[in-house]
């Protein structure tokens, strides 16, 4: 395990890169794949991928750099996945919402995920089996879900299609929230929130530092295909399936009381 504090600090310190551009010209352009980059997404990469490796040497696995063939990444058994700017739209329409993200990966599993928010100033950490923990102005607290019946929902703000709205009919007297990025797992961590679905598109490197921190938490996050934990590196594809991540796997419709 690499050592959590210094992980902490390394992902505010992108998050000072990211800031650090903000004030400046921040370069917006658009990728291949139609979404926005700047250069904040390239600053943070770049401290990210070359302070990790002093911390666990492992491969990195970011999304601001050309993405490693299948042939190679599926042998891997432990990586950081690295999302160095998650929520660049809430970046770049001047929301708050927007995040540093990093996972230990081990064995398509979630060991580990920080989740630093700069804009806000806070920090998120987690793993199963570890606990999770929420860091504001360097004092740290333990933290973890705490359900409500009716569930307090969250729901991206640039994202809720036909489909999250017919799940949410299921759920007719319950309080919504709209926000971006990987806060919304971190929401749910720190007994703010109880679900959050998503059936559009994400990529692994969006969920799996929030997922780490959920889980942390006592919070799962489950796969709607499978109803088990989502899992990272198993195909070729960096794509996520639709999922829903819960205080309370009781909470998610089919689930019971299990």
């Amino acid at each position: 395990m690499p050592d959590l504090e210094s992980l902490r600090r390394l992902a505010e310190t992108a998050g000072e890169a990211i800031q650090s551009v903000r004030r400046s010209d921040w370069g917006r352009r658009l990728k291949a794949d139609g979404t926005p980059v700047t250069e904040a997404d390239i600053a943070a990469h770049r401290c990210l991928v070359a302070g990790l490796p002093g911390l666990l040497d492992l491969p990195v696995l970011s999304e601001e750099q050309e993405t490693t063939p299948w042939p190679v990444r599926r042998g891997w058994h432990r990586y950081w996945l690295v999302d160095p700017l998650d929520g660049t739209r809430e970046f770049v329409d001047g929301f708050d919402d927007y995040t540093v993200n990093v996972a230990l990966v081990e064995e398509g599993a979630v060991r580990l995920g920080v989740v630093h928010a700069p804009a806000r100033g806070v920090t998120w950490a987690g793993g199963a089996g570890l606990g999770a923990w929420r860091w504001e102005s360097d004092l740290c607290a333990s933290i973890t879900v705490n359900p409500e019946r009716p569930p307090r929902i969250l729901a991206s703000r640039a994202h809720l299609d036909k489909a999250t709205r017919d799940w949410l009919a299921d759920y007719p007297d319950s309080q919504l929230m709209r926000c971006g990025s990987s806060v919304k797992f971190c929401l749910i961590a720190e007994g703010r929130a109880d679900l959050y679905p998503r059936f559009g598109p994400t990529c692994e490197w969006d969920t799996a530092a929030g997922q780490g921190v959920l889980e942390g938490a006592g919070g799962v996050v489950v796969s709607l295909a499978s109803g088990r934990a989502l899992r990272y590196n198993g195909t070729e594809s960096l794509l996520n399936g639709a999922f829903v991540a819960a205080a309370d796997p009781s909470l998610i419709p089919g689930r019971g009381a299990g």
